[in-house]
């Protein structure tokens, strides 16, 4: 089996194992956030693209976070959605800017590691 079969396998045993898990918490919102992201995280990460899989993984749980934590409080959608538009396209500037070396280094990695095998 190739690197990209496996990488899908691990990504779908991941997400039918979240989906599982939702089914018995019944936290289908923002539950689902948290499976997507660590499904899609993790087959990003056993592809080789480890800084991709985390970002992944790090802002899909953070938003389910944030939604957690609103629905808790007294805060209102008003207040608190500029805030995570704006933390979200910071992310993605900073990631473009900043990160875009090691992100194209990971992407010719991948292409390497593909081509070898």
């Amino acid at each position: 089996m190739d690197r990209r079969k496996q990488a899908s396998s691990v990504s779908g045993g991941i997400f039918l194992i979240g989906l599982g898990m939702l089914m018995i918490t019944g936290w289908w919102w923002p539950g689902i956030l948290v499976v997507v992201g660590l499904s899609g995280g993790a087959e990003q990460i056993f592809r080789g693209r480890t800084s991709s899989g985390i970002w992944t993984i790090v802002v899909l749980c953070g938003i389910a976070l944030v939604f957690t934590l609103v629905q808790s409080t007294d805060v209102t959608w008003g207040i608190i959605g500029p805030f995570i538009l704006i933390a979200l396209g910071v992310i993605t500037l900073v990631r473009v800017f900043v990160l875009k070396d090691l992100v194209e280094r990971e992407v010719l990695s991948e292409e390497i590691s593909d081509k070898q095998i």
